[in-house]
């Protein structure tokens, strides 16, 4: 009989006396939510961990299921007329199923092809808080994730004896984490005003005759979160989310396509910025476009940059945060050994080494709200493993001190941060510190006088930098990190600022961070979305079975950035030609 074609066959797995202990954890569990959705979690998985058998095959050594309930409402418009509108609800059920031990599981193996497995499917459960059906489908999933472990453990074992291996184990312990009791969500608004929204904002675009095309989305709703797992940890979270998306398109005349996007974000509809407030950033990245349209090319650029605002976090998002995660190189077969390199993090050798000024520190912490009187948007008081949230500081007076960690361990780091969020590793607020900060005029004193020593007829300030998530609405992540200058400046020695149509930064990577030459002493706070490594090849070198819901980002506080040299160069990409005829609203 084969892992893949056999059924289950169900015996106990574990003593007497341990099933008694995990099942007193059951009834804690169930009866510290009282809801029917935790209670149908917390007794299968305790039926699993006591009687999950295949034959004389390994029995789960860990297990969890986190079900993930998304309650959200959407719009969407072009030019002030709504093109979509729907209210969705739906309820999807995830499990981490580890076989064999934490030394050696079936965990950190990429497994040899690609197509559709538990990896890679979508575990739906039903709406209804039906307690039999829940526990039905929560055991189907888990007889799928139990054999494809046990195929997976065999598979990896066998490309391991031809290979040497680090002395690393699979999978860290783990103190257990109880918060009783839920987590009250936030009202979500009807769908209507959402609406009204989308076609007000919308048409405002009407007085913008240099905008080819306009689009704007709203949303708002909450991810409501129930984990549990075999060592006794429960919890309950709510992540509510609001917010409001314009995005404008236009083409110079030569062809070359510029976009920009302005993106309102709060944790519930209400607090987000009035129509009024909103209307006057849209006139303003109009006059933006419509000033890029007429400005001459830029063909290349070496000298001081000035990174202000939100460049600097989305800069700073793009090409710095990913080197500051744990990501371990799976075992392979010798096929896919380049692809599984992908994930090596060269900050990983880096431990104690400089990475940053001496007049600068990193920490991320999911544990506050608001810094410099800013919000914070990525806080959280668990992880998605269970492991309660703290401050790390990540890089002091420049130096690399650690990094973000999950359970998975890495080489030189021996436990967990608390930054599972999703199916791997990733920040939440990160805040960036600086000692020395200058003032506004005495930064910008010090980039003129640096464009001075290049002998330079201007240097180049950078004021938002594209981020292709909010700009196009792919589900993608560009291949080259910070792409496209969206509102850049050259900025002459007399203080005359004139806008650059569109640029590129050449060549720019993490080792660039080392030679920022100065910082403002004021910060701002920034919701970005992260360039994180290959995402695929972590999920399928991980023990997790289902998709998350959960899209982590971060926010990141940062002061402004002064590097002294920089490439900027123009677009090497083809252009479409622009529409033959004009936009007929403005003929």
């Amino acid at each position: 009989m084969t892992v893949r074609t056999s059924v289950l066959l169900l015996a106990f797995a574990l003593t007497a006396s341990a099933g008694q202990a995990f099942a007193q954890d059951s009834e804690q569990c169930a009866a510290g939510h009282g809801d029917v959705v935790m209670r149908a979690m917390c007794d299968e998985l305790d039926r699993a961990m006591r009687s999950l058998r295949l034959e004389e095959l390994e029995t789960p050594y860990f297990l969890s299921y986190r079900v993930e309930e998304l309650h959200e409402v959407r719009a969407d418009g072009h030019f002030g007329a709504l093109t979509n509108s729907d209210t969705s609800r739906t309820r999807d059920l995830s499990i981490e199923l580890r076989v064999g031990g934490p030394d050696l599981d079936n965990s950190n193996y990429l497994p040899d092809s690609f197509g559709r497995s538990p990896l890679t499917s979508r575990y739906g459960l039903p709406l209804d808080d039906d307690y039999r059906e829940l526990r039905r489908q929560m055991w189907l999933a888990t007889d799928v994730a139990y054999k494809h472990a046990l195929e997976t453990l065999s598979k990896k074992r066998a490309a391991l004896q031809n290979k040497t291996r680090e002395d690393v184990p699979d999978f860290l312990d783990q103190e257990r984490h109880v918060a009783e009791g839920g987590t009250d969500a936030p009202e979500v608004p009807d769908v209507a005003a959402l609406e009204s929204t989308v076609r007000d904002l919308g048409a405002v675009f009407k007085q913008l005759p240099a905008v080819d095309a306009s689009r704007v989305g709203a949303w708002a709703g909450y991810l409501r979160s129930r984990y549990v797992n075999s060592e006794g940890s429960f919890y309950t979270s709510v992540q509510p989310r609001a917010g409001v998306r314009a995005m404008a398109r236009t083409q110079a005349a030569d062809g070359t396509v510029l976009q920009d996007a302005e993106v309102f974000a709060a944790a519930e509809w209400q607090d987000l910025p009035s129509l009024d407030a909103a209307t006057s950033r849209v006139l303003e990245l109009g006059a933006s476009l419509e000033a890029r349209r007429q400005a001459q090319p830029l063909d290349v650029y070496n000298g001081p940059v000035l990174f202000e605002g939100q460049a600097a976090a989305e800069l700073f998002g793009q090409v710095f945060v990913a080197k500051l995660l744990a990501t371990r190189v799976p075992v392979t077969d010798p096929r896919w050994q380049g692809y599984g390199e992908s994930v090596r993090n060269p900050f990983m050798d880096k431990i104690g080494a400089r990475v940053l000024p001496r007049f600068l520190s990193v920490r991320d912490d999911p544990t506050v709200s608001e810094n410099n009187g800013g919000s914070l948007h990525d806080g959280y008081a668990v992880d998605a493993e269970g492991v309660p949230a703290t401050p790390t500081t990540l890089i002091e007076n420049g130096r690399l001190r650690t990094l973000l960690a999950t359970r998975n361990p890495v080489a030189g780091i021996s436990r967990s941060t608390g930054n599972r969020r999703g199916a791997s590793v990733s920040p939440s607020n990160l805040i960036v510190a600086a000692t020395g900060g200058l003032s506004d005029a005495e930064l910008r004193d010090e980039f003129m006088a640096l464009v001075r020593e290049f002998g330079l007829d201007y240097g180049v300030v950078v004021r938002r930098l594209a981020n292709v998530h909010k700009i196009d609405g792919r589900d993608r992540v560009r291949g080259e990190a910070a792409d496209y200058l969206t509102r850049a400046f050259k900025v002459y020695l007399d203080g005359r600022e004139e806008p650059i149509r569109k640029g590129e930064l050449s060549s720019f990577s993490e080792t660039a961070f080392k030679d920022i030459v100065a910082v403002s002493e004021s910060v701002s706070n920034h919701a970005v979305t992260l360039v994180l490594p290959s995402t695929l090849a972590v999920r399928q070198a991980g023990a997790l079975y289902g998709w998350s819901l959960e899209v982590p980002g971060a926010t990141i506080s940062i002061p402004d950035l002064l590097f002294e040299d920089a490439t900027i160069r123009r677009p090497s990409r083809d252009t479409p030609r622009p529409p033959v005829l004009a936009h007929p609203f403005f003929e």
